[in-house]
């Protein structure tokens, strides 16, 4: 039997998903970031040809919106799991199947690359661990 002032510790399912929010937001405000800053795309080897399909000229509002919209998204969905807030299933649910529904769009629109398969696969999963943890509680 557990103390009750010792707080419960995170199952395996809420650390591979506070892993993975964490890790994506980092990685999805960095790029933003880097995106934002140099709109010619140079930072991170792509250029704007490959807006060409898309209502955007050059990378800065792309930029700001990965690293608002994912990054903060998921860095949000991540601190909601470590502090067990209410909420952070549907957070994390809804940050899972935006991440889904943007690779695909970008698969569809702008180009297929590897690297969004693996970003969809990485939403699938936060979207799945999510629903997991929420049927748990």
């Amino acid at each position: 039997m557990r103390d009750q002032g010792q707080p419960r510790r995170y199952t395996r399912a809420e650390k591979w998903l506070i892993g993975l929010e964490l890790g994506t937001g980092t990685a999805a405000l960095a790029s933003g970031v880097l995106l934002a800053a140099r709109p010619d795309g140079s930072f991170l080897h792509t250029g704007p040809w490959i807006l060409r399909r898309t209502p955007f000229r050059d990378w800065r509002v792309p930029g700001l919106l990965l690293a608002g919209g994912c990054g903060g998204g998921y860095l949000a969905a991540g601190a909601l799991q470590l502090v067990r807030h209410p909420a952070a299933p549907v957070v994390s649910g809804a940050a899972g199947a935006a991440l889904v529904g943007l690779e695909v769009w970008e698969a569809a629109v702008v180009e297929f690359q590897p690297l969004g398969a693996l970003y969809a696969a990485i939403g699938g999963a936060v979207a799945a661990l999510a629903v997991r943890i929420a049927l748990k509680d």
